[in-house]
């Protein structure tokens, strides 16, 4: 596929997520409820025992397969145009995988991080489906960071737009945040309009509908047929 394809490619992953996330917002609508409903428990656990120890166990083994379950969801939600609120459940009897590719890939990206930023960025991008084949596929650990790397080849720099504009959404400010969180940590509720304004918009919205753009890119890149394989080159 020729570069000018690719970018055409990329840039209506954008748009026909769009009306993906309009047309099927009131099926979507539950699944983002529950999701921030969980995540709402995580403050109140802090809240009540100021501390994060409880908190963290209960993301562990709450929050984070609910999370990892809407990459389902919101697979497809882009391939039928509704949510299946059953899928945000679907992570949780894989969970020991899941777990073990999301702790992988962030090491990973970690390391790449503190080297130089680039490379962290470059190990995301080429792994980061790893986890969509295995809810979607059920493929194995090592078989869903395979797949994703293969599937990934040539589309990184097209695959960036979209991390790049969800780091910034993930960093617009929240109503909630955790104050002294080292000694004794408590939550701080910021109720000034334009803050709830950010929140719903970021919860509701925008990275709905970024979840949704990676989902398109992925059974965009599912459909492309496979590279033939090299042939070997004649000796001189």
């Amino acid at each position: 596929m020729e570069s000018i394809e690719k970018d055409q490619a990329s840039l209506a992953w954008f748009t026909r997520a769009w009306y993906d996330f309009t047309d099927g917002f009131p099926w979507l609508l539950p699944v983002l409820l529950v999701q921030t409903g969980a995540t709402a428990g995580v403050f109140w656990l802090i809240h009540h025992y100021h501390s994060l120890t409880q908190a963290a166990a209960y993301m562990l083994l709450v929050v984070t397969p609910l999370s990892t379950g809407a990459v389902l969801v919101y697979i497809n939600m882009a391939r039928t145009g509704r949510a299946r609120f059953k899928d945000l459940f679907s992570a949780f009897p894989v969970y020991h995988k899941a777990l073990a590719i999301n702790v992988g890939l962030g090491l990973a990206t970690l390391a790449g991080l503190l080297a130089f930023i680039l490379p962290g960025l470059a190990i995301y991008l080429t792994y980061g489906f790893s986890e969509y084949f295995l809810l979607d596929r059920g493929t194995g650990i090592k078989e869903s960071f395979r797949l994703s790397g293969r599937l990934t080849l040539g589309w990184k720099t097209r695959l960036f737009p979209v991390l790049l504009l969800t780091i910034l959404v993930n960093a617009a400010p929240d109503i909630a945040l955790i104050s002294d969180p080292l000694k004794d940590p408590r939550v701080v509720m910021d109720l000034r309009p334009w803050i709830i304004t950010s929140t719903v918009l970021k919860t509701l919205v925008f990275l709905p509908w970024l979840n949704l753009v990676m989902a398109r890119a992925y059974n965009f890149l599912l459909a492309l047929p496979a590279p033939a394989p090299e042939q070997p080159q004649p000796e001189a």
